[in-house]
């Protein structure tokens, strides 16, 4: 894939791509309404920085310059991205839903409503919604190996 379909993803979040020696950090700004799944984070690769702005957090995504890893990297943001924004449209999703409840509740009689039943043919769906803990650094941040 180029350079140009990879980055369309991360660009609305990424601020920079830097070269540290023989690595390359990824520098992204999520929401800090967002969560960072375990299973798209390696601790001893992200750090987060200092917030620049209200509302945000900063992160540091670093990955040895090869190609397996750099690979990684970019594919795990691109999933914390994509998960983040499941989860963004599901909670509007879930409130369109409950507000046409809620009408529902205002305009139906109180016997019709204690008869109303909900069904939920499919199996039930196993969440996975854990974060990883990762704690801020101040301005000297170093990476461990």
């Amino acid at each position: 894939m180029s350079l140009f379909k990879e980055f369309t993803i991360l660009f609305p979040y990424l601020q920079s791509v830097r070269k540290l020696k023989n690595y390359l950090s990824f520098d992204i700004e999520f929401p800090d309404t967002w969560k960072l799944p375990k299973k798209y984070v390696n601790e001893e690769k992200v750090v987060e920085n200092d917030k620049s702005k209200q509302g945000f957090r900063f992160f540091s995504f670093v990955s040895e310059f090869d190609e397996k890893s750099v690979d990684e990297i970019i594919s795990n943001i691109k999933n914390i991205i994509a998960y983040n924004k499941e989860r963004e449209e599901k909670e509007r999703l879930f409130q369109v839903k409950v507000d046409e409840l809620k009408k529902m509740f205002e305009k139906e009689k109180l016997d019709d409503l204690q008869a109303l039943k909900f069904e939920i043919t499919e199996e039930k769906i196993k969440l996975d919604d854990t974060e990883e803990t990762i704690k801020p650094v101040g301005g000297n941040a170093t990476m461990a190996k």
